[in-house]
């Protein structure tokens, strides 16, 4: 600063010499608020990640809370019979439970997948009954760029008897 205020203020003083400390000063402006907007980003994803953390790492006490629980082997019998009364039937038609085998398969697929396979003329038939498969949980749903694919996670219907005509 003191170098510029007596650059301006030295009877020598060109307009050349102004211009040149003008652009300095705008060169010096830009990097600041540069890194002070690189700063505040860091900041910003510093939080979503600590968000993130936070949440992996209260999974993972529930997880484990879950697994040193003592158990005796009566209560186990009593939850699985609570399950298996719980458990319910799940009826689609063929050309769902061929879409099913389809994904199963193929560990995921989405609608231009399964338009392929069924050879349907437009991608819509697949959207519908991949959206209807996922809406009554039998098919869990991903959403990778622009395409949206499905995946047939058996974990998650084990309560459910899914039943299909026979073809």
């Amino acid at each position: 600063m003191k170098v510029q205020i007596s650059r301006l203020t030295d009877s020598d003083f060109k307009k050349e010499s102004a211009e040149e400390i003008l652009k300095e000063k705008t060169k010096s402006d830009e990097i600041g608020s540069n890194l002070l907007s690189l700063f505040k980003y860091m900041m910003d994803e510093n939080k979503k990640t600590n968000m993130v953390l936070k949440g992996m790492h209260d999974k993972l006490d529930r997880m484990e809370s879950e697994l040193h629980a003592d158990y005796s082997g009566q209560e186990d019998q009593e939850h699985l019979q609570e399950n298996k009364r719980f458990a319910k039937v799940q009826p689609v038609s063929g050309l769902d439970a061929k879409i099913m085998q389809i994904i199963q398969v193929s560990g995921m697929a989405c609608a231009d997948d399964i338009k392929g396979q069924m050879s349907y003329r437009g991608r819509n038939a697949a959207s519908a009954r991949l959206n209807r498969l996922h809406k009554i949980g039998l098919l869990e749903r991903y959403q990778l760029g622009h395409k949206v694919y499905y995946k047939y996670d058996a974990g998650k219907t084990a309560n459910t008897l899914i039943v299909s005509p026979p073809q």
